[in-house]
């Protein structure tokens, strides 16, 4: 476990010492890709949170990172994945558990180091009219363990880094489940002439 803390703790910081990919691409941009006079997205930096228990994300998100930084892996023995991660947050919300914990938010920023490699973010599926389970109150078309099971089939997709459960509502969709992804996608680069 220590051992595993001290990659994570190494590849994160080697990660933010190294120049990361742009944010942005186009006229004036510069070599972050910021202050752009016009600029488009570049697809190499995504901006991922994920919100659990300190038992799911560990109590310093240590997990999070870990089981992002394993899918890479995976992924990588296929493809040449260079990944980096910056701008770090671990925040609590207002949500508290029974057992008088708060839910946590880890957020990273996912760079990739390579050009033809693109990091972006999916839906997978969206679920309206969710209830926790069946002794709920109101409408309820879909169950919170309906989105934990989508969210555990979404890893089956090619390329994705991490899924996470997204909620939203409104008046005509009821409660909303939404499963996004994070994922991994290779693009051809053209040559310069």
């Amino acid at each position: 476990m220590i051992k595993s803390l001290i990659f994570i703790l190494v590849t994160i910081t080697w990660g933010i010492s190294i120049q990361a990919a742009p944010y942005y691409t186009g006229v004036g941009c510069n070599e972050e890709g910021t202050n752009c006079l016009f600029g488009l997205p570049s697809n190499r930096v995504l901006n991922w949170a994920s919100k659990g228990t300190a038992q799911e994300l560990g109590e310093h998100c240590e997990k999070f990172i870990a089981n992002i930084e394993a899918r890479k892996i995976e992924l990588g023995k296929n493809q040449d994945l260079v990944l980096k991660y910056k701008n770090f947050t671990r925040s609590l919300t207002s949500e508290i558990q029974k057992n008088g914990q708060a839910k946590i938010i880890c957020s990273v920023e996912i760079h990739s180091e390579r050009a033809d490699v693109k990091v972006i973010s999916q839906t997978y599926k969206t679920l309206n009219w969710v209830c926790e389970n069946e002794q709920s109150a109101g409408i309820c078309n879909h169950y919170m363990k309906e989105c934990e099971e989508l969210r555990q089939a979404s890893f089956s997709e090619p390329g994705v880094l991490d899924s996470a459960i997204f909620w939203g509502g409104s008046l005509l969709q009821g409660t909303m489940c939404v499963i996004g992804m994070a994922k991994i996608q290779r693009t051809p680069v053209l040559a310069k002439p």
